[in-house]
């Protein structure tokens, strides 16, 4: 992952409950497609699931597991 991923993933992380937030809403529908993503006014009415915000929303669940051990 490049810098600027880790920074992202690290910066989710750091909020309360970001990950689960973002994770909860970035779900795929029926379609297959992000629905987070493709709700009206996103402009990404085709994006696929996994998005790269549950890319790196799971990433940064994955970070706050580890540091819960």
């Amino acid at each position: 992952m490049s810098s600027t991923g880790e920074a992202i993933v690290e910066f989710i992380a750091a909020q309360p409950s970001g990950p689960g937030r973002l994770l909860a809403v970035h779900v795929p529908n029926v379609a297959g497609r992000c629905c987070g993503c493709t709700l009206p006014g996103t402009g990404l009415p085709h994006a696929v699931w996994p998005c790269s915000i549950h890319f790196y929303a799971a990433a940064a669940d994955e970070v706050e597991r580890r540091r819960g051990d």
